[in-house]
């Protein structure tokens, strides 16, 4: 979400002894852009920080490789993502075909290319497979679950494989009701197959809810909470110092990022919706200008890794 929020992740990994990953949308990061950085500029920053933080163990990932995550229905721009995550060494590459405008066959079969694409180019490289759009409820069946997890099975061995579980993320809140009756079910089936459920959209839980998921799912995505903490703690530590903030308020909503997360609010809310796009605007001047700011009167940096130590405590100490 930022390159702030990078360095605490390898510091946490450093500090704590945990393998963690980094999962890079391509809106985020890509070969020629980036709301957050390129490809080959995250890689350099990920190699200054494992210097740093020489007992970090962080996987540096590929989250939603598949058309029109970024506005772009193009397979060739797919492909030069993949390219170019290969080219710098990236650990794994999540392929994710679901908005491909075409029929879940031809899901499958696109799929399937794109993944044997990527072993022939790199046999070491770690697959995730998604091939579900994510709605909350809105569960596919058991059965094609099964169907496709003996599909992915019959020509590569998956390192995840992302199933909805009923978890949804929406504006700074965590809103859906993970199904544990349901996740059981893909828990066996993917044991059938040796394959790890990966839970994405698994922001804002609680230590119970956490804890829901062991032996059932290995590994979980959060992301729009680290950016909207980010954004909060700016804010708070802005407002303590009178720093103004309005121009950065007022950016972040005109970037119009937050309409997708929008729940129950509307584009009324001002606030709500300039808090959810923040992250998106982390590069911005405005933005930069804060920072500069708070830092006159204490170490902006640190006071950020505190914040995210600890919601990465939380998950944490209550998942294994």
């Amino acid at each position: 979400m930022s390159d702030h929020i990078i360095k605490t992740i390898y510091s946490y990994s450093h500090a704590k002894q945990t393998p963690l990953m980094l999962i890079a949308s391509k809106s985020q990061v890509d070969y020629s852009s980036g709301y957050v950085t390129t490809t080959k500029e995250l890689v350099e920053l990920c190699k200054s920080l494992k210097k740093l933080y020489p007992s970090s163990d962080v996987l540096i990932c590929r989250d939603h490789c598949g058309p029109g995550f970024n506005g772009n229905d193009s397979l060739k721009d797919v492909y030069k993502t993949i390219d170019m995550d290969i080219e710098n060494n990236f650990d794994l590459i999540h392929i994710d075909f679901c908005h491909l405008k075409k029929t879940q066959g031809d899901i499958l079969i696109e799929s399937k290319r794109a993944v044997e694409y990527i072993l022939r180019k790199n046999q070491n490289m770690k697959i995730e497979i998604g091939t579900e759009s994510n709605g909350g409820e809105d569960f596919l069946n058991i059965q094609k679950v099964e169907k496709e997890m003996a599909y992915f099975s019959s020509f590569c061995l998956p390192t995840y494989f992302v199933c909805q579980t009923g978890s949804l993320t929406k504006e700074i809140n965590q809103v859906g009701n993970f199904s544990k009756s349901y996740v059981k079910k893909l828990s066996s089936l993917a044991s059938k197959f040796n394959l790890v459920i990966k839970e994405h959209n698994a922001d804002y839980l609680k230590a119970d809810e956490i804890r829901q998921r062991n032996g059932l799912v290995g590994a979980m995505n959060i992301a729009p909470q680290l950016g909207v903490l980010q954004t909060l703690f700016t804010l708070e530590k802005a407002r303590l110092y009178g720093v103004n903030t309005d121009a950065f308020l007022e950016e972040s909503y005109r970037s119009q990022q937050w309409q997708k997360w929008l729940y129950k609010n509307t584009a009324e809310n001002l606030l709500l919706c300039s808090i959810i796009a923040g992250h998106y605007c982390f590069k911005t001047s405005v933005y930069e200008k804060i920072v500069k700011e708070i830092t006159k009167q204490e170490d902006f940096y640190l006071g950020l890794e505190k914040e995210v130590h600890a919601l990465l405590d939380l998950y944490i100490n209550h998942f294994s």
